[in-house]
């Protein structure tokens, strides 16, 4: 721009000559044309601006990068092992184990007859491990041939499994006397609970308070059957006599009638026990007609009704717990006829407990579901036959006695 002004000035200055200095342009006139050429090919600040700023936005709305991880949990690192085997799993090695691999366990998962196989075992071993001063040697009888091996289940829902296998059975005092007792008494109880006749006869009323082998037995329905196999197997008419002679014996001077005197509750229990063989008998061999299994193993294994337990404490003069409830079936009902039979014996435990108990179960279960009412009082002294003999003859004396008035 300043050349064509100057080229301009200079044609002009040539073509009117001497008339120069008369058109030649003011210098205001030459500043402004001069200020004007210096800013004509630079761009306006506006469009500079603009083309900044179109520049700068992308940089603006783009994301920063940041390079980050996650961190591990504080758990992992503060298992050193772990720790090494993730950095090497990171660094790309691997880790080879030279010894020879573990063999397979060899598991089968545990059955119902490996759980009370194993509380049998722990039964025994808590029976062995207790001292006395006189424990009789340990019984081992076959299931007879007469019981039934198949399963069977209980009014409980508890299966109970066959009972073919032998099996070592309870004793009574397998876990000894206290010290207060007696040498006699101690020499007598040795003798009777090492006697044959009286462990072939396996008396219940003898294990239910003074047993921890049956205890344990108690919490099985396999085990508790196979001893009621045994004990119901056995004569009852023998064994009667046998608890009966025993019962008597005891109270003598040289056995245990020292220790009955004070009040020993082990020889009390004792004598209880031999005078309740019977009904006791009778009563823990009932079964359940629908179910084929003992009522006194339904009973005892019957965690929802611990009361159905009671019952089978009747003839042991322990009475019937207040407010309790049997279960109101065939098998109380029998139980009761039982009990109600042997109340005849007025000298029995039973004849002074058994018509509150049943009082209580008509409570329970209604009005003369069982009868509350003892059994006729059993004659002692003189045989029947004797008895109406005696009655033949002194019908005849009186009968001579008034002819002879009359004549």
């Amino acid at each position: 721009m300043r050349v064509r002004m100057m080229e301009w000035l200079t044609r002009s200055s040539s073509h009117h000559g001497g008339h120069t200095l008369d058109h030649h342009p003011p210098p205001a006139t030459i500043e402004r044309i001069r200020h004007r050429s210096l800013f004509s090919n630079s761009p306006p600040p506006l469009f500079f601006l603009a083309f900044v700023i179109i520049c700068l936005l992308p940089l603006c709305s783009a994301s920063v990068y940041i390079d980050e991880r996650m961190l591990e949990p504080a758990a992992k690192f503060s298992d050193p092992e772990q720790l090494m085997l993730d950095l090497l799993a990171e660094s790309g090695k691997i880790l080879v184990d030279p010894s020879t691999p573990p063999q397979g366990l060899m598991w089968t998962p545990a059955t119902h007859d490996d759980r009370l196989g194993r509380r049998q075992e722990l039964g025994e071993n808590a029976a062995s491990s207790t001292k006395s001063t006189a424990v009789p040697p340990t019984v081992t009888v076959t299931k007879p041939a007469s019981s039934s091996s198949e399963a069977s289940t209980t009014a409980t829902g508890i299966v109970a499994a066959g009972t073919d296998a032998a099996s070592p059975l309870p004793s009574p005092f397998d876990s000894g006397f206290n010290s207060n007792i007696t040498s006699s008494c101690s020499s007598f109880m040795t003798s009777m609970l090492q006697n044959s006749t009286f462990m072939d006869c396996l008396p219940i009323s003898m294990l239910l308070q003074n047993s921890l082998s049956f205890f344990q037995a108690e919490k099985s329905v396999v085990r508790i059957t196979q001893v009621l196999d045994a004990a119901c197997s056995a004569n009852v008419t023998t064994c009667g006599r046998v608890t009966a002679a025993f019962a008597k014996n005891i109270t003598t001077d040289s056995a245990c009638s020292s220790d009955l005197a004070t009040g020993n509750p082990q020889i009390t229990q004792a004598q209880l026990g031999l005078l309740a063989y019977k009904p006791t008998y009778t009563s823990t061999c009932l079964k359940n007609q629908e179910t084929r299994s003992y009522c006194f193993a339904e009973a005892i294994t019957n965690a929802t009704n611990p009361a159905d337990n009671y019952l089978y404490y009747l003839p042991l003069n322990i009475s019937l717990p207040g407010g309790s409830q049997p279960t109101c079936n065939s098998c109380l009902q029998s139980t009761m006829a039982v009990y109600e039979a042997s109340t005849s014996d007025r000298n029995s435990a039973l004849a002074s407990g058994y018509v509150n108990a049943a009082m209580q179960v008509n409570v329970n279960c209604g009005p003369n579901y069982v009868n509350a009412s003892l059994a006729a009082a059993a004659v002692s002294g003189a045989s029947p036959r004797l008895l109406i003999s005696s009655n033949h003859f002194s019908l005849i004396a009186l009968v001579f006695a008034i002819g002879a008035l009359l004549l």
